[in-house]
């Protein structure tokens, strides 16, 4: 994710113009080319973070628009995985250094030159004691700060899927900072509105669909959130990726406070036109480990009621919903909807607006305000922690299935 110093984005009043660049760019092309070629080089060669980052800043070298650069070797970075490379932990190998040294002894002034005891047989003593070279432990002795670390794996994209990667970046970078986005799909095919709801319930945003002409979803942003603002706008970024996969088109519009107090409202408006590429595969639905849990510990019961999909429900008012889970038992019908980030008043807002059937499984973890849940709702609330106790659903489904 590009960091706020990394944003390239130009304010016209209200509204924020992110700078895209051209992915077919060759000057363009041949800047990420090269980067490529510094992380490729570096797995290879088992270079340093830090390391890696002198050589980004020595290509950058002068130009007015290093920040491009700069942005582009975040991205390479995020896509690798660095870890501490040493034969021992090293605060254990800092002890053996630094006990060895105290061990052989300071430096006596009578000393003669063939008595004198360097750097370099301190690290061969515990280099022997470890089986290793000293080179392995003057690497290693700080391998655990995060400029000393190693890439280790890496994905790494080609040339232009880098400068695409990084227009997609400009816009998830500005979603951390919404307080809601709204998306209109003028042409949308049924199977990926359930595709997109799963992706949504997948990243445990707070949503509403609404069924007119074009079709809207409306996603709260990060800065409506009293506590857990970062965790969430981070997965409403990541999120925003799944947008780009929808074969019709689309515009987004959201509020995003802008300033270093974020006072400022300003509005960021893309669309299907802006060439924008996701960098996820298409790979259908995807089941969260919330959902297997139950659904594993569901089918152990011995239960009258019957569990499939959830089927699209319209709640009127152009409004709709595809919940988890539906539940049927002679003719009657409910469902399980799983609820991701939640606050109070956002809750008892949707119970409204749900038929009196759908059952909503809320996460103690990802509640955003302390307020907790009225009365009033509990009986379409099961609260859980890790897992949703299917004994309670089967018993909850007795009571609202119609």
């Amino acid at each position: 994710m590009l960091t706020g110093e990394l944003v390239r984005v130009r304010v016209d009043k209200k509204n924020l113009l992110p700078r895209y660049i051209n992915p077919e760019d060759t000057r363009l092309l041949e800047r990420a080319e090269a980067l490529v070629g510094v992380m490729t080089q570096s797995l290879e060669q088992g270079a340093t973070r830090g390391e890696i980052t002198e050589q980004v800043r020595d290509l950058a070298g002068t130009e007015t628009d290093h920040f491009f650069t700069r942005g582009l070797a975040k991205l390479l970075m995020d896509r690798g995985e660095f870890e501490t490379i040493s034969p021992v932990e090293p605060v254990q190998l800092r002890r053996l250094v630094f006990g060895a040294a105290v061990a052989m002894g300071p430096l006596a002034r009578e000393a003669g030159p063939t008595e004198r005891r360097t750097a370099q047989d301190v690290l061969q003593r515990v280099a022997t004691e470890l089986n290793c070279t000293p080179e392995v432990i003057a690497r290693a002795l700080y391998a655990d700060l995060k400029d000393r670390k190693i890439p280790t794996s890496g994905r790494i994209p080609t040339a232009q899927a880098l400068l695409h990667r990084y227009n997609v970046a400009l816009v998830q970078a500005l979603l951390l900072k919404a307080s809601w986005i709204e998306i209109e799909f003028t042409q949308i095919n049924p199977k990926y509105v359930r595709q997109l709801m799963r992706a949504l319930k997948f990243h445990q945003l707070m949503y509403k669909f609404t069924a007119q002409d074009p079709i809207c979803l409306r996603v709260d942003g990060p800065q409506s959130l009293l506590k857990l603002s970062t965790r969430y706008g981070m997965q409403l970024a990541n999120f925003f990726p799944n947008v780009l996969l929808q074969p019709g088109g689309w515009s987004l519009k959201a509020e995003v406070l802008w300033g270093k107090k974020r006072k400022l409202k300003k509005v960021l408006q893309v669309d299907s036109e802006a060439g924008l590429v996701s960098h996820y595969r298409d790979q259908g639905t995807w089941t969260s480990r919330t959902e297997t849990w139950f659904e594993e510990r569901f089918l152990k019961l011995d239960s009258p009621w019957t569990m499939g999909p959830g089927e699209p429900i319209d709640m009127g008012g152009q409004a709709m919903m595809v919940p988890d889970f539906t539940f049927e038992r002679d003719g009657r019908k409910g469902h399980l909807e799983i609820v991701g980030f939640w606050r109070k008043g956002y809750l008892e807002k949707r119970l409204k607006a749900l038929p009196d059937n759908v059952i909503l499984a809320v996460s103690s973890k990802l509640a955003s305000d302390k307020s907790g849940i009225s009365a009033k709702v509990e009986q379409q609330v099961i609260r859980f922690s890790e897992v949703i106790p299917p004994k309670k659903v089967v018993d909850r489904l007795e009571q609202v299935a119609r």
